[in-house]
């Protein structure tokens, strides 16, 4: 009788898209694990209850993801349940033994057709809760998403009611695929076809599509928080009345053109879709990415290509919502197919070397400011090339991720301090 309650539709273009970029992905590589503190006076029953209200509020939370013909999937939206939560003795550290936990859980995989696409624990002091532990599947969130969560499940727990209704993911699919929106789908894919036709040839990674199989990729990181920076970009902006993400992403391309002497970069611009009232609090990865071709000039002024990009982004931008599967499409038309480096194979995603991802100030308070470069292996490695990610605050962060055939750090770290120097220097032209 349960089934009888569960509502199917499509998915929205946000979780297409998602979806058309994890399926070669290992499963890990979609989780988000998160640690969240909990306020003093938290019980376990208050702390279930709180998230029960969360999940009653969210269609998300209680959506599983079923097969539905080859290659696609359907969102199928299953009736509120109790929710009963694991504890971890954390008496010794629980910080410690909060990571760990989170760590566990960001290594296991969900399996979307049958299981919640979040799972909890929480981490206990004398059998008092202290940590939530809590970890997503990425087709149900974003990073915003998961920031408003967090937001609502504070409140909830100090026992405020949250009035306004949440917006659902059916109702998104339905007005994305309805007949009204057909003239802004052909937009967009006009939109791609013109960046297809401009964009260089698709360059792929060295070893990694050759007779012989792929080579081997492995992952490097590194990251660098500077308020130097932060301050340089700031004053930019302000300058040149244009946003802080156009700055630095200017910054970034002129960095990657100085040291690979590439004068024409496609890159993959992260584009949140929350402009639009209706679904601006909608729980949901809404997430998709948009083109961007950068032209970066010999001797050119600082300035007049951050107006450029900033110009650009804006045009991209307003072709942000668009059907996966008529971008694909366009792409193969023009040569775009199969992946730069062998990830991200049958996706959009696979089209790009250069990805940029601007979060501003999430979990400001959880990024350390680091003036030195810290560097690693470790960590969620979502397979892009070469992917920049920013936090902006009392220091830029940006924390760069290299995934190639190649080795050592020397392209991430370089192009990091590279990144700094520009925006340092072009904040007090002579």
């Amino acid at each position: 009788m349960e089934h009888l309650s569960v509502i199917r539709a499509p998915l929205t273009f946000g979780q297409l898209s998602l979806w058309r970029s994890i399926q070669r992905l290992p499963p890990d590589a979609c989780n988000l694990p998160q640690i969240w503190t909990l306020p003093d006076g938290a019980s376990l029953a208050s702390v279930e209850q709180a998230l029960e209200a969360l999940e009653r509020r969210h269609e998300s939370l209680r959506t599983r993801y079923e097969p539905a013909g080859e290659g696609d999937l359907i969102q199928a939206v299953w009736p509120p349940a109790p929710i009963h939560l694991d504890t971890i003795d954390g008496d010794d550290d629980p910080a410690r033994v909060a990571e760990e936990a989170a760590e566990r859980a960001g290594a296991d995989p969900f399996d979307l057709a049958v299981d919640r696409s979040w799972r909890a624990r929480a981490v206990t002091v004398e059998k008092v809760p202290v940590r939530l532990v809590i970890c997503f599947h990425h087709i149900a969130v974003d990073a915003w998403a998961i920031n408003q969560l967090h937001q609502e499940f504070l409140a909830l727990l100090d026992g405020l009611s949250i009035p306004e209704p949440a917006p659902s993911g059916r109702e998104l699919a339905a007005d994305q695929w309805s007949p009204e929106r057909e003239r802004r789908r052909r937009a967009a894919r006009k939109f791609w076809t013109g960046v297809f036709e401009a964009a260089p040839a698709m360059e792929r990674e060295p070893g990694t599509d050759g007779p012989e199989g792929r080579a081997a990729l492995s992952t490097r990181w590194a990251r660098l928080g500077s308020k130097e920076a932060a301050d340089a970009a700031g004053r930019i902006a302000d300058r040149l009345t244009v946003s802080l993400p156009s700055v630095v992403l200017a910054a970034f391309c002129l960095a990657v053109h100085r040291r690979t002497g590439r004068d024409r970069l496609l890159v993959a611009v992260y584009a949140h879709n929350r402009s639009d009232p209706r679904w601006e609090t909608l729980v949901a990865a809404q997430n998709q990415i948009v083109p961007l071709l950068v032209e970066p000039k010999a001797g050119e002024d600082f300035d007049e290509l951050v107006r450029r990009v900033h110009w650009d982004s804006l045009r991209s931008y307003r072709h942000s919502v668009y059907n996966v599967d008529d971008v694909l499409e366009a792409g193969r038309a023009h040569g775009y197919t199969g992946s730069v480096n062998g990830t991200f194979e049958g996706s959009v995603s696979g089209f790009f070397r250069y990805f940029f991802n601007y979060l501003g100030r999430y979990q400001q308070e959880h990024t350390s400011v680091d003036e030195e470069i810290r560097t690693g292996t470790a960590g969620r490695n979502i397979g892009a090339p070469l992917y920049l990610q920013v936090q902006d605050g009392e220091a830029l962060t940006c924390t760069l991720r290299e995934n190639s055939a190649g080795t050592g750090f020397d392209e991430v770290t370089g192009l990091l301090l590279l990144l700094r120097d520009i925006l340092v220097a072009a904040a007090d032209p002579e």
